[in-house]
This record gives C-alpha cells, structure tokens and sequence, in this order.
C-alpha cells in the first residue's frame, strides 16, 4: 500500500508535462551539487531529493524517445473502480516484448509507469496532436488469477505454454494481460469499448520509489549519523587493531586479490575491515562512495569475500533484484578461484552453501547456469 510519502513521488512524476519530461534544464536551477560533508542526516538526505526526480525524469525522456519500439497492448476492457482514478484494466496480449536485445522479454510488474491512449504513438508528439487523448498510469496489483500458482511447486515441471497466449508472431507471452493501474486522470471508458485505447510500458520506478521513501525518512536516523559522524569527533584507525588485523586475513589468495585494486578500492576495504576488528571504536560504520563506473561492486564483493574467508556472517542487501544477483555472482567467481588455489585439506574456505540468496527467483533471474 502506497504511503503519503510515495504518492507525493508518484504525484509529482504525474504531474509532468511531455514539454517538462523533454526540458533536459527543467530542474538546472533547483539541483545543487551534493556537498563533500553534511550537517544533519536531513540536510544529506535532503541533498538528493532533486537529483533523484531529475534523474526520474531522464529516464522517462529516454524511455519516451523509444516509445515506438516500447512494449505495448490493446485495451480490451476498462473498469473504474471506487473514488479517485484507479482503474481495471484488460488487454489482449503485450507486443515488442522482446524489443530490448540483451534483456528479459517485457512482464508487466507493479510499479511499472504507462502511456494510456486513444491510438498507439510512434512518437512523444504523437501524444500532443489535436483531438488525441491519453494519460499516465501506474500499475499497482497485478490479477492474482495470473499469478495463482507463483509460489507453488506442484507444476513446477508442466509444459506452462498451455497457459499463454501466443502473438502475432508466433511468440509465446506471458506477461500479465489483467492489471489494476492509478492514472493521472479519469479515463473515458465507453460501453462495450467502442473507442480503441492502448497501453505503452515506459519504465519501471519501483527503485526511485523506495530511495524516495528512504528520503523521507524522519526516525531511526542513528545509523546515517554514525556515518555523518554529526558529533564533528574524527574516528581515526586504530593501528594496534590493525596490525592484529592484518595478520589474520594476510593470506596468500587475498593478498594476491587486493594487488588487482586501485588504491581507493584498498584503501576501502583496508578501512572496513580495520573498523569491524577494532576493539576500541564502538561504531563501525563505513561508507563506501563513488560515481557509476568506479568499481564500487567489485569492492564490496572482495570485501565480502574476504569477511566470508574470515568466517564472519554478514548480510547484504540492495534497492534492486538486479544488484543483488551482479554481487553474488562476483562472489561466487572469487569462492570458486579460491578452492582452486587450495589443498584438499585447507579448511580456510567454505563451500557454496555458506552462501544464501533470498529474493523473488524470477526478478533475480537466477538459472542453473548462473
């Protein structure tokens, strides 16, 4: 169920125009750059606010500009339901569902963000010609009678094809056909569906939506102001700690690991692991920042690797399924090198079963092969 917080996300994403979605300088004046250090836990959190709905809106440009080649499906049938604009909706089944190389063919999932309207767009300016209707939607529940045998394994190896539909391409779809969305405004449905509609897939805001929330955030603050360090006091590394440290996983392998690092990925790691041995700081919180691209996941998997070598149990968690898996995979590929550089009798690694992934299996897409 949606929170307050959540719908002022979802109302400020709707209340966008196509010309403020296409305004690459719509919030030039409003995105500030993100100070080096902060206040207050509120002055951080609220230092990316903007940033993420600028980023929100990119995304949905992008997605806007492929619209001709997005996923997309016939409305077949179109139900109000109770106040406000929340809909039932039906449609025949999904086209250019596999339209992205490289990924997943199209599934409809909650959270994901649609163009309803009255023709199908080739083009965003297709939406702004005179007379055409159309609107945002967002779907919030998908049908349960889709997705009634999910969580069971009584069918779990049964042919499925006789419970899809298959497209004029002789592909077989399975993505869900019966959703219920909230749109931007009502939605004319006539009698028996006289008018065409059509429904678009843009993107999906389901992680926007939960950094949002974290935003929001007003209570159990203590761990953002450890990481702050809001007292002004400067923790500094204990090196007594961390030449016990040292000793303990300055192993061949891992020794052998850290020399492929750059220097801020050891010094990383070397701060972390200096921070959860440490006898005499009672926090051990460590951030751990950078820029896409600058080899954060393949730090945190050397670290995990390593606090796994030292038999420490840790849990690891992420906004995305997606993120999840890369991390696991990355840790999997450093388990298994480790046993082959190891002895039969070496007992300082583990087995693959010391390691657990919790998750929706189909979101995390995880198969035999990885």
């Amino acid at each position: 169920m949606a929170t307050k917080s959540d719908m002022d996300f979802i109302d400020t994403v709707f209340s966008w125009s196509l010309e403020d979605i296409f305004d690459d300088d719509f919030y030039k004046d409003q995105v500030q750059e993100i100070p080096v250090s902060f206040q207050s836990p509120k002055q951080y959190l609220g230092s990316y606010v903007l940033p993420l709905l600028d980023e929100t809106r990119a995304e949905m440009l992008s997605s806007m500009e492929m619209i001709a080649k997005a996923p997309y499906a016939e409305v077949t049938c179109l139900e109000a339901k109770g106040e406000g604009y929340v809909f039932d909706v039906e449609v025949d089944y999904w086209r250019n569902r596999f339209s992205d190389r490289g990924k997943q063919p199209y599934k409809t999932l909650p959270g994901d963000v649609l163009v309803i309207a009255d023709a199908k767009p080739e083009t965003a300016s297709d939406l702004q010609r005179i007379g055409r209707t159309w609107t945002f939607a967002l779907v919030t529940n998908i049908h349960e009678d889709e997705h009634e045998d999910d969580d069971g394994d009584e069918n779990e190896d049964d042919d499925d094809d006789d419970d899809e539909d298959e497209d004029d391409n002789g592909d077989y779809n399975n993505s869900a056909t019966h959703f219920k969305v909230e749109a931007r405004e009502y939605i004319e449905s006539k009698a028996g569906m006289q008018t065409s509609l059509f429904v678009v897939y843009l993107m999906n805001i389901t992680t926007n939506r939960r950094i949002w929330k974290v935003l929001q955030r007003e209570k159990n603050l203590k761990i953002i102001e450890e990481v702050l360090c809001t007292d002004s006091m400067v923790k500094e590394s204990c090196s007594l700690c961390s030449s016990e440290m040292g000793r303990t996983w300055n192993e061949k392998f891992l020794t052998c690991l850290l020399s492929e690092l750059n220097e801020s990925q050891k010094k990383a790691i070397l701060a972390s692991l200096n921070n959860i041995q440490c006898k005499h700081n009672k926090s051990h919180v460590e951030l751990i920042w950078g820029p896409p691209g600058t080899g954060k996941t393949t730090t945190v998997s050397v670290l995990l690797f390593t606090l796994l070598s030292m038999k420490y149990r840790t849990l690891t968690c992420a906004p995305t399924n997606v993120a999840i898996t890369v991390v696991v995979e990355r840790v999997l590929k450093l388990v298994k090198e480790a046993k082959n550089t190891s002895s039969a009798s070496d007992d300082r690694f583990f087995s693959l079963g010391d390691i657990l992934l919790f998750g929706n299996k189909e979101r995390l897409k995880v198969d035999k092969e990885n």
